[in-house]
């Protein structure tokens, strides 16, 4: 493996690192529901207070999340049907492990920040006050769609359905992004996060596979 390879996620995770430390510390103030706390609270405020809350685009949200675990379920068949047809783990396409861990990973992230809470969402629904930082959804849309297009890039053969792979994942990805900014279930520092957590996973994701040989043709 060559080591440049991973200099991008290493930046990426850096900065994801950095920008989580700001929104932890920086311009706090109690613009919650219940008084609770959230960093960049001028802009967060702001942005809140355009948007509001829209039921629409949550439930948008939650079809592209249904569609980002259709993808998770296709590329584990994907990984079955390649160990059926080798009948051995050895050559199953180490892009379809990768894949694995980068979902494993996308997800310890998620569990990670459900207990070190940045901060709350600007709305209170039935849970009461809920963990907001990053947006999961969004790092999971990022994560999983993401990595598909770079699986598609590299993987895919067949130019049409390389393409299609490559708009669909990448709108699915941009749609998740802007729905939980518009839905209003997040703070706009919680998306980025979102977006950026996201970007640092599918790096390393994109590092794992150019790292090893493509499987022959």
């Amino acid at each position: 493996m060559k080591i440049k390879r991973f200099l991008l996620p290493a930046i990426l995770f850096a900065m994801f690192a950095i920008y989580t430390v700001c929104v932890k510390f920086v311009d706090v103030a109690a613009i919650g529901p219940e008084g609770s706390e959230v960093g960049f609270s001028a802009i967060n405020g702001f942005v809140a207070g355009i948007l509001g809350y829209n039921k629409l685009f949550y439930t948008f949200t939650k079809l592209i999340a249904a569609v980002s675990f259709l993808y998770i379920a296709a590329f584990a068949l994907l990984g079955l049907i390649s160990l059926i047809k080798e009948k051995s783990f050895a050559k199953v396409d180490f892009a379809i492990y990768a894949m694995a861990v980068t979902y494993i990973i996308t997800a310890l992230f998620y569990l990670l920040f459900e207990i070190v809470i940045v901060n709350y969402r600007p709305v209170i629904r039935d849970e009461g006050l809920e963990a907001s930082f990053p947006s999961s959804h969004t790092m999971l849309a990022v994560a999983v769609f993401g990595s598909a297009i770079v699986y598609a890039i590299f993987r895919i053969k067949e130019d049409l359905i390389k393409k299609i792979v490559i708009v669909v994942s990448a709108l699915l990805a941009a749609g998740m992004a802007l729905g939980r900014l518009i839905s209003g279930v997040h703070w706009f520092t919680d998306i980025l996060g979102g977006v950026l957590l996201g970007c640092a996973i599918v790096s390393l994701y994109m590092a794992f596979v150019l790292s090893i040989k493509k499987e022959k043709e």
